[in-house]
């Protein structure tokens, strides 16, 4: 469990949001602290270096908590804006 909570922690969050260009350490840490739980709940039987957790996010979207929704809307701004 400790090696999940490691792993959900060190989440790459371009992986999971497939963004272009790499994030802003800040909007990298505010994914992080909203979307890990998520993570943990919905995905965490995957690598988080995998493509396969971009599309558990997409699967899980509307389950995800509200926070983590408005973190990954953030998030997808800043890389459009970027």
């Amino acid at each position: 469990m400790l090696y999940r909570i490691a792993v959900a922690v060190s989440l790459q969050t371009s992986v999971v949001l497939a963004a272009p260009a790499p994030a802003p350490t800040a909007d990298r840490a505010t994914l992080r602290q909203h979307c890990t739980g998520d993570y943990l709940t919905y995905c965490g039987d995957l690598s988080p270096d995998g493509p396969e957790v971009q599309a558990c996010f997409r699967q899980n979207k509307t389950k995800l908590s509200p926070n983590c929704q408005a973190a990954i809307t953030s998030f997808s701004k800043g890389q459009k804006r970027g």
